[in-house]
């Protein structure tokens, strides 16, 4: 059998032939292959915290609708103005299964014989149902108030039923004006729209 070498331009064709096998090989068995699980794993990533949201904003809007939709079975009372200090005494009980928390009272408003006033809460809690029952008592408490805007979130990551939980929202508590010994603090709402003016 005759056997011949091979030029110096067949040698160069194909060490550039395996080059550019070995390249295709690396990229379909290894970097694909490495971007196919990545993008597996960022979706997955995506589809987790997707549920995460949406378990947070179901259990939220759930909260909100019994909450709205509950009978006043709690006989709450509208007091005269002012009564921040039993409110602030409620307040305190209540929260008192929170871990920590905050309040930031707003300046109370007069529209007529009836006062609102805006509080912004933020607490932590150690669990989902810790979060429920603190809501609960405050949405039975004995004094007439309000919940809006709530925001839960967990600083686990791994959903709204585990792991602390922390929590925004604002609550706003009613008066009235009847029987009232002060105007001290108020601000009159005299006309919506109007800027207000404290009353003295």
């Amino acid at each position: 059998m005759m056997s011949r070498e091979f030029t110096s331009r067949e040698k160069i064709l194909l060490l550039v032939l395996c080059v550019l096998l070995l390249g295709i090989a690396y990229y379909e068995f290894i970097i694909k292959d490495v971007d196919e699980t990545i993008k597996k794993y960022d979706t997955e990533d995506l589809e987790t915290e997707l549920l995460i949201e949406q378990t947070r904003a179901q259990s939220i809007m759930d909260m909100e609708a019994e909450m709205k939709n509950a009978k006043d079975q709690t006989g709450s009372v509208v007091a005269s103005y002012n009564n921040i200090k039993n409110e602030i005494s409620a307040l305190n009980d209540i929260f008192s299964a929170a871990s920590t928390y905050n309040f930031d009272f707003s300046q109370a408003i007069k529209d007529g014989d009836a006062v609102r006033r805006d509080i912004s809460v933020s607490f932590t809690a150690g669990s989902y149902n810790t979060t429920e029952s603190i809501i609960a008592k405050l949405h039975g408490c004995k004094y007439r108030c309000l919940i809006r805007n709530i925001s839960i979130n967990t600083s686990s990551g791994e959903g709204i039923s585990s792991g602390e939980v922390s929590v925004s929202m604002t609550v706003t508590f009613f008066e009235t004006m009847y029987n009232a010994n002060t105007t001290d603090g108020l601000e009159e709402n005299k006309d919506e729209g109007k800027t207000t003016a404290k009353t003295k």
